[in-house]
């Protein structure tokens, strides 16, 4: 009897011992399996990195719900010193580059460069790595947004009318141009042959992107706020006269043109199927392409002065979803086959610049002094970064830094914290030099 107790007694025992063990490598590898699901900017550097950044929305949401664990996760694991971060939070401070005057235009970047333009009209290149200055010119006129980059060139405009074009690894200047009564204070837009500049009174200009030479010459029916934008044959802007206007591209002629009854100074951007703007009433326009006919249209809760950004999910080669914020301090996320909200995002303050996508993350610079980071799947905002300097400019990143000029005339870089090292790794050479300590002691008294 006692022994077929005894047995009964070890049967138990081992199926207990057996489930304990299966319940532990169950967790075990739903934490590994985690662990490589999390999103990129929590996760380490690889160079397949960048093809994680298009995923479905319904893998983003599993993953941000357990993004603190993951992020612990991650700072536990070893980690080489010279081991590259993606862009990411927390950030850190880099280099400061002082031009004298604010940063208004949003810093261009190429891959091993920076350039920026204050509102004094300095130009500076910089390199990325230290922010030494690889040269400096002086177009001696206001610069506000007009500043673009496009491959080896600069193209510039300024308040007095001004359009210059510089060369980038050298500073010296290709053309320059003007237009009479003219303000040009908003970034260009460009295509294969042609530079689209336009002006705060309501004047387009297109000019060669080789010479300078004038190729047409448009006139909107009132002021404009806006930065052209270009698409299909077809260059797309807002205009204080309440309308959208389509123009072509190569003549310059009026194509369509669609009154949304208030201003528009947020400035259009399009698909090859779609154009979006919104006007000072906090209504965003889905117009068709092709003849300007309303598609939908969505109220907000205020003035709509941003410019608007796509968001392409895995595999697509047309944008499922636009992005603006309107000036009631919220970010929206909508959908471009009817319109309906995807999300909508806190952003503190309103928005006037441009956001910028780097791999998983929308930077964004709300008036004040703070960037803010937002995940373009849920509208989750991941991390924030206050420069305690109001910013002026829209950010850029390149080489994961990430750079905004600031209203003291600062280009700031910022760059991702590292994580702290394991704690194997802080013991160790507390460990080894108490042992070479002891040593050393032993031998002076021998």
């Amino acid at each position: 009897m006692r022994k077929n107790l005894a047995a009964a007694l070890l049967i138990v025992l081992l199926v207990l011992l057996h489930f304990q063990l299966n319940a532990t490598t169950s967790r075990r590898l739903i934490a590994a399996m985690r662990a490589e699901q999390m999103p990129i900017f929590f996760a380490e550097a690889s160079p397949s990195g960048s093809s994680q950044t298009q995923t479905s929305r319904t893998q983003t949401q599993t993953q941000t719900q357990k993004r603190p664990q993951s992020q612990s996760q991650t700072q536990s694991q070893p980690q080489s010193q010279t081991q590259k971060l993606y862009i990411g939070f927390p950030m850190i401070e880099g280099w400061t580059f002082h031009t004298g005057a604010p940063l208004i235009a949003q810093p261009q970047t190429d891959p091993t460069s920076v350039y920026c333009a204050s509102k004094a009209g300095v130009i500076s290149s910089l390199n990325q790595e230290d922010g030494k200055q690889i040269w400096r010119a002086n177009v001696s006129d206001t610069i506000e947004e007009a500043f673009l980059l496009n491959e080896n060139t600069l193209y510039i405009g300024t308040q007095r009318g001004f359009l210059f074009a510089l060369d980038k690894k050298t500073g010296k200047q290709l053309w320059s141009e003007s237009v009479d009564g003219e303000s040009f204070v908003t970034r260009p837009a460009i295509d294969d042959a042609s530079v689209y500049f336009q002006g705060a009174h309501g004047t387009v200009v297109s000019m060669n992107q080789k010479t300078g030479k004038l190729i047409w010459k448009f006139r909107a029916g009132g002021e404009s706020a806006t930065s052209p934008f270009v698409k299909n044959g077809m260059l797309f802007l807002g205009c204080d006269d309440h309308q959208i206007y389509a123009l072509d591209s190569k003549a310059g002629f009026l194509k369509w043109k669609y009154n949304t009854n208030a201003a528009v100074k947020g400035s259009p951007i399009a698909s090859s199927q779609y154009v979006f703007a919104g006007n000072e009433l906090g209504l965003f326009y889905c117009l068709r392409i092709e003849n300007g006919t309303e598609k939908w249209k969505v109220k907000t809760g205020g003035a709509i002065r941003s410019v608007p950004a796509f968001y392409y999910h895995k595999d697509e080669v047309e944008p499922s979803e636009v992005l603006f914020s309107a000036f009631d301090a919220f970010l929206y996320d909508l959908k471009i086959k009817n319109g309906g909200r995807a999300w909508l995002a806190s952003t503190a303050s309103r928005v006037y610049n441009r956001m910028f996508f780097d791999r998983a993350l929308f930077f964004v610079a709300p008036f004040g002094s703070v960037i803010f980071g937002y995940d373009p799947h849920t509208g989750a905002r991941v991390g924030d970064f206050n420069t305690k300097i109001r910013v002026r400019s829209s950010p850029i990143t390149a080489n994961d830094r990430l750079f905004i000029g600031l209203n003291n005339g600062e280009l700031l870089t910022l760059t991702r914290q590292p994580p702290p090292p394991p704690e194997n790794e802080e013991t160790q050479p507390s460990t080894q030099s108490q042992t070479q300590t002891q040593a050393q002691s032993q031998t002076q008294k021998h």
